[in-house]
């Protein structure tokens, strides 16, 4: 089965969804009062970013993305926190300092146009 395309998104993905690719990257979201929490473990490459894509897409208001455990983010990942800042989401992340995934939103920039927490509970305090 091939996903569909998140409404909006740029980052297309026509790769089939198989087994493999959805233990990959396993997300939750979590509806709070004032914002979803989307949850994300696992992997974030360019067979998994079109998934996280439309989850994103699929939220209302605010959103905080937990990334404290993914071990792995490409720039497939990257672009799509791009494009849902770019589409005028509220979004901010959560990265502990010293993973992969805080060099590469470090490195590429991202930092410098969303905002970054340590923990969770920060985020939601923001």
């Amino acid at each position: 089965m091939t996903r569909p395309r998140a409404e909006g998104a740029n980052l297309v993905s026509d790769e089939p969804c198989t087994p493999i690719t959805e233990r990959l990257l396993e997300l939750a979201v979590e509806h709070r009062p004032e914002v979803s929490v989307v949850h994300a473990a696992g992997e974030i490459d360019l067979c998994t970013a079109p998934r996280l894509a439309e989850t994103l897409a699929g939220q209302p208001g605010p959103v905080v993305l937990d990334l404290s455990r993914v071990g792995f983010l490409s720039a497939a990942g990257v672009q799509v926190v791009l494009d849902v800042c770019a589409r005028g989401c509220q979004l901010c992340l959560v990265a502990p300092r010293g993973t992969q995934v805080c060099r590469v939103l470090d490195l590429t920039g991202v930092t410098a146009v969303v905002s970054r927490f340590e923990e969770l509970a920060d985020a939601l305090g923001a």
